[in-house]
């Protein structure tokens, strides 16, 4: 229990936690990189791709002036000048180890040359191939794409190598759709999608953190009351983990834990069933009494609100982790539908930040979804591989290639994950006003920001902000990535029905 905290505010606090003294943002970085959270130059974090002095070259038939702008303004960064260390002791061995390092210092300014140039022209190409795509310029755009697929692998030391390759896979989808007329993705294989996620958890502190923001607002809501229900909109990624971390906090509680149901939707019937038998055998071990449903369907598909009972007295939290692996959801309307009729208490969402705001980047131009999505994947590899900056990393390649390959396929090559023939208008593009719209408030959340904090890896470059409204904004060195947005069920006659 964290000091400077009422006891009645943290009686349900999952754990010990430092606080930082800035009100407003928290950081798990160490000094000056305690800053808020700002968009900044595109590509800023792959020093690779930035090359002084020089413009990318331009193509007035395919180059579209406004992205042209962004690229160029990345392409006039300065690279940080490198100082070498003199050698202070004198006499003849010390001029000769200083010859030595400045021979060894101008091998390796060629070959970090080499390799700047290498990524200002994987990047030149990746953009002029996107901008031909959006014009329909598919024959140029296809060779463009070749070349890249020859340049960029996967299997890079670079992590801004890695994304183009990710990304060229992704237009080269995208190319193919347009010829034959098909832009569905075929549905992933969900043990696939099990394995990939919960090594992204174990990799990165930011689906861990936005669990444990998630988990304290739930506790709050829970307080004090005697029957308590989660419903989770998708437990295929994650499955149990964020639940089992709830499970020991529900178990500590003053007054003891309280009647708990689990409801998860899924369409895969093996992840529901893990699921039920993880959280029901620490439930017994913990003396929490507990009830598991699982429904094999998307929310969006449910047809009749009934299929999730309800309970006089009891407290409901809903929880959706928003994502861009595969369709979760199914028709927006319904699950919005459904969400209002549980009537929660409390509705904890985290929505991934693209674009320069909440949503989930999928709408508008295609050359638009395009650069925001290479803003944001750009920070998220350059997140991984600073946690794992192994060159053969299996865990974060399964991450890369699990989680955030196909994310980025499924933004670019059908605008975002498939919706089974739903009318395309029918989607949110922000489910944070799509909730204020339809009648639900916000729900203050004092301390989760210094919680989250307290909990992030010190020195690597990972940011904790709290807007004024209680919402937690999650980023890599300045750029926002994830935000965790926590609701109540408040009707208003001026609320649509």
């Amino acid at each position: 229990m964290s000091t400077g905290r009422g006891s009645s505010e943290m009686q349900d606090s999952l754990s010990l936690m430092q606080f930082h003294a800035d009100p407003y943002l928290y950081s798990g970085t160490a000094g000056g990189a305690n800053l808020p959270l700002m968009p900044h130059s595109f590509l800023h974090h792959h020093q690779t791709f930035v090359h002084t002095g020089e413009r990318f070259p331009s193509n007035k038939e395919f180059v579209d002036h406004a992205a042209a702008e962004v690229i160029i303004s990345a392409g006039e960064q300065e690279l940080a000048l490198v100082s070498h260390k003199e050698v202070s002791d004198g006499g003849g061995d010390g001029n000769a180890v200083e010859e030595q390092n400045k021979g060894s210092a101008t091998t390796d300014r060629g070959e970090k040359d080499d390799e700047e140039a290498h990524g200002v022209r994987m990047i030149a190409l990746l953009m002029e191939s996107a901008v031909a795509v959006s014009v329909g310029n598919l024959g140029d755009a296809n060779g463009m794409l070749l070349e890249l697929s020859q340049m960029a692998s996967p299997y890079a030391s670079s992590c801004g190598e890695r994304l183009v390759a990710y990304f060229t896979k992704a237009m080269a989808a995208r190319l193919m759709g347009s010829w034959v007329g098909v832009c569905a993705p075929l549905a992933p294989p969900w043990h696939a999608v099990h394995a990939a996620f919960r090594a992204f958890y174990n990799v990165s502190p930011l689906a861990r953190s936005a669990h444990l923001a998630c988990n304290q607002a739930i506790l709050d809501a829970f307080h004090g009351k005697r029957l308590a229900h989660v419903v989770d909109l998708d437990v295929v990624p994650g499955g149990a983990l964020q639940w089992l971390s709830l499970l020991p906090a529900l178990a500590a509680r003053p007054g003891g834990p309280p009647v708990l149901r689990v409801t998860g939707f899924g369409l895969s019937a093996s992840a529901l069933h893990d699921t039920g038998n993880q959280l029901a055998a620490l439930a017994s071990k913990l003396g929490v009494p507990f009830e598991f449903y699982a429904v094999e369907k998307r929310p969006g598909d449910v047809a009749d609100g009934n299929t999730i009972a309800r309970r006089p007295g009891e407290a409901m939290a809903v929880h959706w982790l928003r994502h861009a692996m595969y369709d979760a959801a199914g028709d927006d309307g319904a699950t919005m539908r459904l969400v209002r009729w549980l009537e929660p208490k409390v509705v904890t969402l985290v929505e991934q930040e693209r674009g320069g705001g909440v949503h989930d980047g999928d709408h508008g131009q295609f050359l638009d979804r395009f650069v925001s999505a290479l803003h944001h994947y750009s920070a998220m590899f350059d997140a991984l591989g600073a946690s794992r900056p192994g060159e053969e990393d299996a865990s974060r390649h399964l991450v890369e290639r699990g989680v955030l390959g196909r994310e980025i396929g499924n933004v670019l090559a059908v605008g975002g994950p498939s919706r089974s023939g739903a009318r395309r208008g029918g989607r949110f593009a922000c489910w944070q006003a799509e909730l204020a719209r339809h009648g639900f408030l916000r729900l203050g959340g004092a301390g989760r920001a210094q919680m989250v904090a307290g909990a992030c890896p010190a020195g690597l470059g990972y940011t904790v902000a709290d807007d004024h409204d209680g919402t937690v904004r999650l980023g890599w060195k300045g750029t926002p990535l994830y935000a965790v947005s926590t609701w109540t069920w408040c009707p208003s006659p001026h609320a649509q029905r």
